[in-house]
């Protein structure tokens, strides 16, 4: 084969090798934030709420450091159910992650994940881990750029409310930290894929994988 040819091939090894990559990458996205959605989105199970005694959904752990608290002080702010301050503020316990702090949960291969936060903070940030190892980071500030604030109001109907993440691969845990006090957050859901959907991306994983072996073949023949 020509020089040409060579290059062309190596050039298709190098697309198909990206469009692997691209594949086995996990992207989460925001779904539409809910002001005040204190309830679960639908089809979607609840992980804890916090309250006491602290019961978490089966395959989840919690761990790190954080507290657990009711009302507001100066180590948290109880997430606003609705735009009366006090009158509909959560009456039960919720998450308080302080300046420094890591409260670091485990999840059993979920595809789906909302948190109803409370004030949210441009310090305030969410870690996902997934299967295969990779992480993805969201920050106060990109939360904030899908509600419309992130200025710690304790009140406002833009920082307080559901925000919900759906992932392409499994989810395996999720970090909730804050760089300042405080990120507050309350009542988790969570939701696995159909078994259809399961199917159909390890599937489209397979056929990646099966393109990319094929080409590896044809290039080895073609320089051999």
């Amino acid at each position: 084969m020509n020089y040409f040819g060579k290059a062309l091939a190596v050039s298709a090894l190098a697309a198909v090798t990206t469009l692997a990559a691209t594949a086995a990458n996990a992207a989460i996205v925001i779904k539409p934030f809910g002001s005040y959605q204190s309830a679960l989105n639908p089809g979607e199970t609840l992980v804890t709420n916090f309250n006491n005694p602290l019961v978490l959904a089966p395959g989840f752990t919690i761990g790190g450091t954080y507290s657990l608290r009711t009302g507001t002080t100066g180590q948290g702010a109880a997430p606003a159910f609705g735009p009366l301050d006090p009158a509909d503020d959560d009456p039960s316990r919720y998450l308080s992650v302080r300046a420094g702090e890591m409260a670091q949960f485990t999840a059993p291969y979920v595809s789906r994940l909302s948190f109803y936060v409370g004030s949210l903070d441009d310090y305030n940030s969410i870690t996902f881990h997934l299967k295969g190892g990779g992480t993805q980071t969201f920050t106060g500030t990109d939360l904030g750029l899908v509600s419309g604030a992130a200025n710690g109001n304790q009140t406002a109907a833009n920082t307080n409310g559901r925000f919900t993440f759906w992932s392409d691969t499994a989810i395996t845990g999720f970090d909730l930290a804050s760089n300042s006090n405080s990120f507050e957050v309350s009542n988790i859901g969570s939701a696995v894929p159909e078994p259809a959907t399961w199917a159909m991306m390890i599937i489209g994983f397979g056929s990646v994988g099966g393109m990319v072996r094929s080409s590896r073949r044809r290039q080895a023949a073609v320089f051999a």
